[in-house]
């Protein structure tokens, strides 16, 4: 058993101050950056890319996806349009809720139950963000837990040294707004900063309407965002140079999104339509942020942190579940093929065209879930010279506890005249409630060895997870735990001033969530990777990677289809083999006097193929009961995806063009050339931005998303076809003061 009380006391024992000698040029106590900033990964081991604030406030980007859109080896399944959802995955990986990347902000994982119920429904809003970190292969094993695909770190608004404050509005297209405002300074040795975020709008999709009154939401297919954060720092000034920071933050969300797409025939003809069957669909939620971190310098050579943390997140998802009774078919099967007679009458119910019976009612349920995630974490970075060779020593310990309580009900709706009804005589009926719970130790150890111009690194991971899931209904639980350890090894080796060359392999894992039947394996894979930088005017990185899967795990989930009665239950996909290529260019060039042309261009290649084959029993990977065969693609990961971002600057003023093209892919696995029902369509969206400066301190800016008005389909899951967003035009003011 893991004895947690005894760990707590060490950490905090640990992160005391202790008798090393002092330096007046000793380490800095703040790293803004994981990374140590773009000069650090241009020799870093292994894959990472910094997007900027610079960059950033290009285009001034609310939605995730656009942001990484840069990143070379990222894959990107959208959903509503908004990025508030994110669906990400990174080298071949299921982007489904970013279940298989680590989410951290400020080096802290931000994801709502990381151990116990990894999807993440909550995303940190990047409007409030000052970079965004990425990092893929053997750079993730010091982030974990899950440690196949790649981490992500969202870097918020550091506390500012001198009085700064600044004042962002921007308006646009569906009743668009946005309000973000901040201030903060240092004084003397306090620092302080609050910062506010608002973001909403109507929504771009239009309900079916039945009346002047469809239900009580009035037809708002959009959200409201609220942030609110706050950030203190006290320095000590004594011979440690100690440093605490406190960081404070509440935020919540209202919005009228559903699981439910629509028929082929229906999208082609409008995608920006929503069934009435969806109008009461919404989700809410409201997250709280607490981080203690304490920083101090032991010696010139080392330098220690610890941060004390806990979130809670707390949602109710109301949404379109199934229609009532035994044989009926699911509202996926029926938006598959709406004209087969049997099929025919729960469509006409669906989007409201004739009233239900009781032999088609809607099961409208909510998917309610408490979450808490909360640890204490801390790491030494030790710099010694041994034998001659400068070793950059990290020793990382975390200590991490989180939980999930599910409260799922559901209820029948009638589709009536007037819109959805309560079905008479009906009742709440509670469809699932346990607790899921995890406990994790997690150290490693990552040292960086410098042998004149290389960089050779080693590392090594420690995962020791205990699990229980209570059923609440029953009084059942299950009890498990999982130990592994993660090594891992890269190099990078500057051949020339121009010419580096880089290499790393890491085991990839992911573990098994609370409750799972016996024989459900964890997620192993061991991934390589191999590549080259160019440094000077043209920097350019290319690397070859493999992911080399032993058992590919997935999930159910109300996001991918699955039944209410197998949501959250894991199915192995046994070995998979994932492999391509992520390439990078950047340069700027000098066009005349004053103006510049700055490039920067993304590409992924990526092959997949399952290694074996099996039957799926839930439909995570095919359709329910259907066969997924040896050579078999995966879902939702496109061949070549291509970003490239350009524009002119000068002092003053910028445009800029941002044009992504992504290949089609599949949204059931399969092989050779892709059914035309099981196909999204391969896309080029353009975006496009302007800023003006005409006072030092203030930035008139205009963005236009989708340009060219392209109309796309980005996903057919769960329940039919939906798209990207349409264009939408955007114009803003940000002021410093």
């Amino acid at each position: 058993m893991i004895n947690t009380h005894k760990i707590i006391i060490s950490l905090i024992l640990v992160s005391l101050p202790l008798s090393f000698s002092y330096a007046e040029d000793a380490v800095k106590l703040q790293q803004v950056y994981i990374t140590g900033g773009a000069a650090s990964i241009k020799t870093q081991p292994g894959s990472a890319t910094l997007i900027d604030s610079i960059a950033l406030e290009q285009f001034e980007y609310t939605d995730i996806h656009r942001i990484l859109n840069e990143v070379p080896g990222v894959n990107i399944q959208e959903e509503d349009g908004y990025g508030l959802r994110p669906n990400i995955g990174m080298r071949g990986s299921n982007p489904e809720r970013s279940k298989k990347v680590t989410i951290m902000e400020d080096g802290i994982l931000s994801g709502p139950a990381p151990y116990s119920a990894p999807a993440a429904y909550y995303f940190p809003n990047v409007s409030r963000m000052s970079a965004v970190e990425v990092f893929k292969g053997p750079s993730v094993i010091q982030y974990g837990p899950s440690t196949v695909a790649g981490a992500i770190n969202l870097v918020s608004r550091a506390i500012p040294f001198t009085p700064q404050g600044e004042l962002d509005v921007q308006l646009g297209s569906f009743d668009f707004r946005r309000l973000n405002a901040y201030y903060g300074e240092q004084v003397g040795d306090f620092g302080y900063m609050i910062e506010a975020l608002t973001v909403s709008t109507e929504g771009f999709k239009e309900l079916d309407t039945l009346n002047s009154n469809n239900g009580p939401f009035n037809g708002d297919t959009g959200f409201e965002r609220n942030d609110l954060n706050f950030k203190t720092s006290y320095d000590f000034n004594d011979k440690y140079r100690q440093r605490v920071k406190l960081k404070l933050g509440y935020a919540n969300e209202t919005s009228y999104e559903t699981y439910v797409g629509l028929a082929k025939s229906d999208f082609e003809n409008d995608p920006y339509r929503r069934y009435a069957s969806s109008a009461l669909d919404n989700m809410k939620w409201q997250h709280s942020q607490f981080q203690l971190t304490h920083t101090a310098e032991l010696s010139i050579e080392s330098q220690i942190t610890t941060d004390i943390y806990r979130n809670e997140f707390s949602r109710d998802w109301f949404k379109l579940n199934s229609f009532e009774g035994a044989g009926t078919p699911t509202v996926e099967a029926v938006l598959n093929d709406p004209t087969v007679l049997a099929n025919r009458d729960y469509y006409r119910v669906l989007i409201g065209e004739i009233p239900s019976t009781t032999f088609d009612r809607l099961r409208i349920g909510n998917n309610g879930r408490d979450f808490v995630s909360q640890g204490i974490q801390t790491k030494l970075n030790i710099e010694k010279t041994v034998f001659g060779l400068v070793n950059d020593l990290e020793i990382g310990l975390r200590l991490h506890m989180d939980e999930i309580e599910r409260n799922h009900t559901e209820q029948s709706y009638d589709m009536t005249a007037t819109g959805l009804q309560v079905a008479s005589g009906s009742t709440l009926i509670a469809t699932k409630q346990n607790l899921g719970e995890a406990t994790a130790i997690a150290l490693y150890v990552k040292d960086d060895i410098k042998i004149d111009n290389t960089t050779v690194t080693l590392g090594l991971r420690s995962e020791n997870i205990e699990t229980q899931l209570t059923n609440r209904q029953t009084g059942e639980f299950v009890k498990s735990s999982e130990s592994v350890l993660l090594p891992g090894a890269g190099f990078f080796t500057q051949v020339n001033e121009q010419f580096g060359v880089l290499a790393g392999i890491n085991k990839g894992y992911t573990a098994t969530a609370p409750g799972q039947e016996g024989d459900i394996e964890p997620e192993e894979s061991i991934n390589y990777e191999l590549g080259f930088r160019t440094f000077g005017g043209y920097q350019i990185e290319a690397i070859a990677f493999l992911n080399d899967y032993s058992n590919l795990k997935e999930s159910c989930s109300a996001s991918n289809g699955c039944s209410t009665v197998l949501i959250d239950t894991e199915f192995n996909g046994g070995e998979v083999l994932v492999y391509g290529l992520e390439g990078n260019v950047k340069f700027e060039k000098t066009l005349s006097e004053g103006i510049t042309l700055p490039v920067n261009i993304s590409y992924t290649f990526t092959q997949t193929e399952f290694g074996n084959t099996f039957e799926d029993k839930a439909g995570v990977f095919t359709d329910v009961g259907q066969s997924v065969n040896e050579g078999d693609e995966l879902a939702y990961v496109p061949v070549h995806r291509i970003n490239v971002k350009a524009g002119l600057q000068a002092q003053q003023w910028q445009v800029m063009v941002n044009a992504l093209y992504q290949d089609e892919m599949r949204s059931k696995a399969g092989q050779g050339e892709i059914l035309n029902d099981e196909k999204i369509e391969a896309h080029l969206v353009l975006d496009l931005a302007v800023n003006y400066r005409p006072l030092p301190n203030m930035t008139v800016y205009g963005t236009v998303d989708n340009l060219l008005a392209k109309e796309y389909a980005v996903a057919a899951q769960p329940m039919g076809y939906r798209p990207g967003k349409p264009r939408a035009f955007h114009m803003g003011l940000k002021y410093k003061f």
